[in-house]
């Protein structure tokens, strides 16, 4: 009996040792399989969420108002931040070229906005993702008919020059986009550098901040009016910024806001960015 038992327990013994490893091996190929199977749905839910057109876009361009005096705004979209800044320059802004230094005015009007985004790109480190020159008339032309805004002026001018435009009681101006440059007009007349820069960039957020439904309806007008302007925006460029200005248009956090680089002053009238300008403008730029 003795014998028996002792070769049932033996027999028990080998079976279990045997099977155990097997049973080990089988539980953690089953944990492996479930854990795959988990994170498989989780990247299928992750794949399944779409992001919407334009809404990871980030560009800039400088705009070039083609006049007598050229005007200069760098426009930088940003979609995540559903954000638009706008950058004044001051057309008497020194950039570095290869005989020394120019001005934005300057080379424009000798080499073209193409020549002037680039020099713009060797001051600071990097250059406009896109320029874009066009007249007044052509820019106004973008918005619908009838198109308004309201600007305040009394932190863009001081009490005498409210005064002298007759602002001095109430320092809002209301104009259209069709008056737009004759508003601007008026209110820069007899300033320069930096304060006729602001006061440009100003008009344009003012229309931009209260007339947002049509941001994607300017990119369509440019591609109506392209044989008035000059520009590196190919067709799938200017797609991209349409699906990037409807995404904003419909954001209720759109900020649009106005910036102007420090700069201080150089002789003939001309402009010089700060280190703490360069810094700020390039950043815009990255």
């Amino acid at each position: 009996m003795r014998s028996r038992g002792t070769l049932f327990w033996g027999s028990l013994f080998l079976t279990l040792l045997l099977l155990l490893p097997i049973i080990g091996v089988v539980q953690f190929l089953s944990a492996q399989r479930a854990r795959q199977e988990r994170v498989r749905q989780a990247n299928a839910a992750a794949s399944s969420v779409t992001v919407e057109p334009g809404a990871q876009l980030t560009a800039t361009v400088l705009v070039v108002v083609q006049q007598e005096d050229p005007g200069f705004v760098l426009v930088r979209l940003d979609a995540p931040a559903a954000a638009l800044t706008l950058c004044a320059l001051p057309g008497s802004l020194q950039v570095d070229a290869p005989a020394g230094t120019t001005t934005l005015a300057d080379c424009t009007m000798s080499a073209g906005p193409a020549r002037a985004a680039r020099l713009l790109g060797n001051t600071v480190g990097q250059a406009p993702d896109f320029y874009l020159a066009a007249t007044p008339a052509c820019l106004a032309g973008l918005w619908e008919q009838d198109t308004a805004a309201r600007l305040d002026t009394s932190a863009l001018l001081d009490a005498e020059t409210r005064k002298a435009r007759g602002l001095d009681g109430d320092p809002v101006v209301e104009f259209t986009a069709a008056g737009a440059a004759e508003t601007l007009a008026e209110l820069s007349r007899g300033q320069n550098g930096p304060t006729a820069a602001r006061l440009r960039a100003a008009v344009w957020s003012a229309l931009l901040r209260q007339n947002s439904a049509q941001l994607p309806e300017l990119i369509r007008g440019l591609r109506s009016a392209s044989a008035r302007t000059l520009t590196d925006l190919r067709a799938q460029d200017l797609n991209g910024l349409e699906q990037g200005m409807e995404y904003l248009s419909t954001s209720p956090s759109l900020t649009v806001s106005v910036t102007v680089p420090p700069v201080t002053s150089c002789p003939g009238e001309e402009w010089q960015l700060t280190d703490e300008g360069a810094g700020e403008l390039l950043a815009l730029l990255q």
